[in-house]
């Protein structure tokens, strides 16, 4: 998940939680608001650790729509992966790792194991 995404979406759903608190008073839906709000916003720094899944992102981000528009929409494009900014390199690791999967499913012969494997190694 984009996580420049992911922070402007918290950021932008604390700021309206904020805003629900102050003129709300005493009336309990403008707090019922705010509370999801700074939810969201907590599920949101989660994600970005790694401990919360798009589809908890997702949700809270159509939340969001609702109540802060931009934080909504920065938080599906951050959930969907929808952003081509996302620029974190994959490793030499992760590549092998990955290969190693399709062999173990099946995918690939072992002649294009290797050859791959191979061309992963040359290119570091």
């Amino acid at each position: 998940m984009n996580k420049t995404f992911l922070t402007v979406a918290q950021v932008f759903a604390i700021i309206s939680g904020v805003l629900f608190i102050f003129p709300g008073g005493l009336l309990i839906f403008p707090l019922v608001l705010a509370y999801f709000n700074f939810k969201a916003a907590s599920v949101f720094d989660k994600a970005k650790k790694g401990e919360a899944t798009k589809e908890q992102v997702t949700n809270y981000s159509i939340y969001l729509i609702f109540t802060s528009t931009i934080g909504g929409i920065f938080g599906l494009l951050a959930g969907t992966g929808v952003s081509s900014t996302d620029t974190e390199p994959v490793t030499v690791e992760q590549k092998l790792k990955q290969l190693d999967g399709l062999f173990d499913r099946g995918v690939i012969s072992r002649e294009e194991y290797e050859a791959r494997r191979k061309a992963i190694l040359e290119n570091i």
